[in-house]
């Protein structure tokens, strides 16, 4: 009887080592594949803060440079009003120098 068992037993540890083997591979597999997620999450979240700061680097540009030409635009506008009020101001005066001097010498 005890003869009759040492050949399944060899086999049941044999089958068993296979097992252990086969687990083990699968292990060193998963950590691999975890550790290659990790890194392509790496390299996916750098790139992503890449493109953020590139994004947000240029938005601050194209505001700063469309409130440069605001500002252009209104000191445009300004100096217009300036303008157009200094020459009424010089025709208001004048039409008062010419009517000062309309009475003073008849």
């Amino acid at each position: 009887m005890e003869a009759s068992r040492d050949p399944i037993l060899q086999d049941l540890i044999h089958h068993e080592k296979g097992v252990a083997a086969k687990v083990e591979e699968a292990r060193a597999e998963a950590e691999r594949i975890v550790a290659q997620a990790r890194g392509e999450a790496r390299e996916t979240i750098e790139g992503a803060r890449a493109e953020a700061e590139k994004l947000a680097r240029e938005t601050a540009e194209r505001t700063l440079a469309d409130a440069a030409a605001a500002r252009e635009e209104i000191l445009a506008a300004a100096h217009a009003a300036a303008d157009e009020i200094a020459a009424r101001a010089t025709a208001r005066r004048d039409a008062a120098v010419g009517r000062v001097v309309e009475r003073v010498l008849p």
